[in-house]
Formats: structure tokens, C-alpha cells, sequence
């Protein structure tokens, strides 16, 4: 099954068109043999018969040593799945593939790659699949770096959140129970009637305004978290925004969700708030869910709402992180935490926000 580069004629769909001088398939060659990123064709059973020297640079293994072998021999077993799938999909679609992968070099080191592929034919037969591999350590790697600044910008914001609620309790709550002592003082003292009126209605005017202070305060903290866990603190807060937003909410799924990050339990409750003030201030709907589940080792977050829903693709295509602020917090605390968030709307449709987060 082993063929010589140097004697195997190039695939059709990698000769010159006919009609081209003689020496085409000498340049193609040195195309193929000069390119910096890995090329191979292999047959319909997924064995190499051409491969370039990128690919002996990217793998550690010589060129004889790749030719006549499986795929499988050469991809992390965590991604052959993707790799078969991806196979099966150009047998019934003839179209262009692109999947992440992991080269497993000879040296037994892991190298993240890009591999795009797409099925080569000859007199109008499949006869095989031609790729380049593409080596992306340094798009990994600033992809990292990126979700790790912005981990430690959620982490300040949620700091900083909490300084926040921890001033409005210790300085402006004080401030304003101080205010209506004073005005309950002198309510007492007042014998007017007329007097006496402005000052309940200033009264209210205050204990309306301890109520928001304090509401605001609870939603800006998280200690719900560490003392009910998740599920119960999403329960917790779903409860209190049906009270103040006369939308019915409810939480269906897992009650024990066993212990989880502290990051992505409040990555989660955070998306929670969001998509729900969304939905209270937007949305004009009668009913919201929030389910929240493990699924295939995963943390599966969703939150629906019946309302007159939006273009979420064109809104999210078109915006900047300013005009959107919400949504794109959403996105950056899902990949904060390494997982897949969707946000799904149509007009008429209402909206779904769809958390996926790895707990391994």
C-alpha cells in the first residue's frame, strides 16, 4: 500500500487542467512539497498515499513512515469521532470541511491544529480526500491569554459588585433609615393635617426607595450561591422577580447539582439575571423558564422567555459590544468559563439563551 512520492502521479483534481504546457505538474509538485502547511490525500479507507515534507516537519515521522498508515494513527482519540464524522459528511455532501483536532507527534506531544479537507475525484469517481493541517499553537495559545484577561475582568467586575451592594448597605440604607426616622419624628410632632400628608407621602417616598436599595443590593451579590448552591439560588431569585416584574417564572431541572466552580456557578447565575432583566424589560412576555441540568458531563443552562422576540442574528452580527452591552457580557462570561452559549430569537418567537459549560 506504500507508495513512493517521488513515483505517484498527483491526483486529477491536483494536475493541470488540459490544455496547460507540460511542466504543470512539476510546479503543482513543487507546490504541494513547498507549502508550510501540512498536505496529504489518503484513500477511501483513510490511508496516506501522498504527503508532504510540512507534514513530516508538523509530526516528527518520515514520510515512509506516515504513507500506507490510518488517520487514526496520527489524531488524538478524543477527536476521531469528529474526524470519521467529518469523513462520512464529504461521502454524502461533496463539500469542504474545516474541524480542530490534535496531532499526536512521535515524540508523544500534542500539536492543536486546523485540518480542512474536501473529496478529490477522478472520471467523476471519489477516490480519496485531500487536506492541509494547519498547525494553531499560537492562535491557542492568544486564545488562552485572551480568556484569562477576560476571567480576571469578571472577577473585578463581581468584586467590584460586591463592594458596591456592601456600600449602599453600609452607608446609603443607613442614611435613608436615618431620613425616616426624622420624618417619623416630626409627623409625630405635626398637628396639621396638611403637613402631616407630605410628610407619609415622603415617608413612603423613602421606604420605596430602601426596598430598591435593597433589592439592588441582593441582586448585585452572589452570597446566595456559596450558602443554598445554584439551583436553589436560582430558585431563590427566579421567586423574587416574579413578585417585582409580574412575569411567572419558574426553574425546572436538577434541585442537587452536587458541587460546581465557584466561577461557573456564578457565571451561570449572572447569565441568569441577564437574560431575565432582558426579558422584563424587552420582551413584553408572560412566562420565563430557567432549566438548568448536567447532561454528558456537562452544565446545561437554558432560559426561555414567550415574548415578541428580536432578529438576535443580525442584532449580534451588527452590533458593537456597546450597543449590546447584556448579550456580549453573556458571551464573554461563557467563555470565561470554556463554554458554548447560544442566543436564539426570532420575531414573534420569543428567546432562548442556551448554556453549554464542560465540567470536566
Amino acid at each position: 500500500m506504500t507508495k513512493d512520492f517521488n513515483h505517484t502521479p498527483l491526483p486529477e483534481e491536483l494536475r493541470a487542467e488540459k490544455g496547460t504546457a507540460q511542466g504543470s505538474d512539476e510546479r503543482y509538485r513543487e507546490l504541494f512539497e513547498n507549502c508550510r502547511d501540512a498536505i496529504y490525500v489518503h484513500d477511501l479507507g483513510g490511508r496516506y498515499i501522498l504527503v508532504n515534507k510540512a507534514a513530516e516537519q508538523l509530526s516528527g515521522y518520515q514520510r515512509e513512515e506516515i504513507l500506507g498508515k490510518h488517520y487514526s494513527n496520527f489524531i488524538a482519540p478524543r477527536h476521531l469521532k469528529e474526524a470519521r464524522e467529518n469523513f462520512c459528511r464529504k461521502l454524502d455532501v461533496p463539500t469542504e470541511t474545516t474541524y480542530e483536532a490534535e496531532v499526536v507527534c512521535r515524540n508523544g506531544a500534542r500539536i492543536p491544529v486546523e485540518v480542512s479537507s474536501r473529496m478529490i475525484y477522478e472520471n467523476g469517481e471519489a477516490v480519496g480526500v485531500q487536506g492541509t493541517v494547519r498547525d494553531i499553537t499560537e492562535r491557542k495559545r492568544a486564545q488562552e491569554i485572551l480568556q484569562t484577561y477576560s476571567h480576571r475582568l469578571i472577577e473585578a467586575q463581581e468584586a467590584e459588585r460586591q463592594n458596591i451592594a456592601q456600600e449602599l448597605d453600609d452607608e446609603i440604607t443607613h442614611v435613608l433609615s436615618e431620613l425616616r426616622d426624622k420624618l417619623t419624628s416630626l409627623q409625630n410632632e405635626t398637628e396639621s393635617t396638611r403637613p402631616q400628608s407630605r410628610v407619609v407621602e415622603a415617608i413612603e417616598t423613602v421606604d420605596d426607595a430602601l426596598v430598591r436599595i435593597r433589592d439592588l443590593s441582593l441582586d448585585l451579590r452572589t452570597s446566595q450561591l456559596g450558602e443554598l448552591g445554584l439551583a436553589a439560588a436560582l430558585r431563590w431569585y427566579v421567586t423574587r422577580y416574579t413578585m417585582r416584574s409580574g412575569i411567572a417564572a419558574e426553574v425546572i431541572g436538577d434541585s442537587a447539582m452536587g458541587t460546581l466552580p465557584h466561577d461557573v456557578e456564578t457565571a451561570c447565575f449572572r447569565i441568569t439575571q441577564e437574560a431575565l432583566a432582558n426579558t422584563a424589560r424587552h420582551s413584553r412576555a408572560t412566562k420565563a423558564t430557567v432549566q438548568i441540568e448536567r447532561r454528558n458531563g456537562q452544565l446545561h443552562l437554558a432560559v426561555h422567555d414567550n415574548g415578541i422576540g428580536f432578529n438576535s442574528r443580525k442584532l449580534l452580527d451588527g452590533a458593537t459590544a456597546a450597543r449590546v452591552p447584556g448579550l456580549r457580557g453573556m458571551q464573554e462570561r461563557a467563555l470565561a468559563i470554556r463554554g458554548q452559549i447560544e442566543i436564539n430569537s426570532r420575531p414573534g418567537s420569543g428567546t432562548d439563551i442556551i448554556l453549554d459549560v464542560p465540567l470536566s
